[in-house]
């Protein structure tokens, strides 16, 4: 099983939380709304944490918000992709 952590914390912006899970999950995806498509064509078990308790940022806080209700999605379509969310 392939697991990635985000922890939100570390970045100071969404683009840099996006080419992070685009680095570690190999994916092709251009923008966070190729995101859900990329995401359903995992064919390996995948588990991302995404980790948003120390993000003080509001608009960084809202994109990573926007990213996990993707990420949701696209786990209820895969048998492959588990997502947990750290508020």
């Amino acid at each position: 099983m392939q697991e990635v952590y985000v922890n939100g914390e570390e970045f100071d912006k969404a683009e840099d939380v996006w080419e992070y899970l685009k680095e570690e999950l190999g994916l092709e995806a251009g923008d966070v709304g190729g995101l859900y498509d990329a995401l359903t064509e995992l064919s390996d078990d995948t588990k991302i944490t995404i980790d948003m308790s120390q993000v003080a940022d509001d608009d960084l806080l809202d994109a990573m918000e926007h990213m996990v209700e993707v990420m949701e999605e696209a786990a209820g379509e895969s048998d492959y992709l588990e997502v947990v969310c750290i508020e």
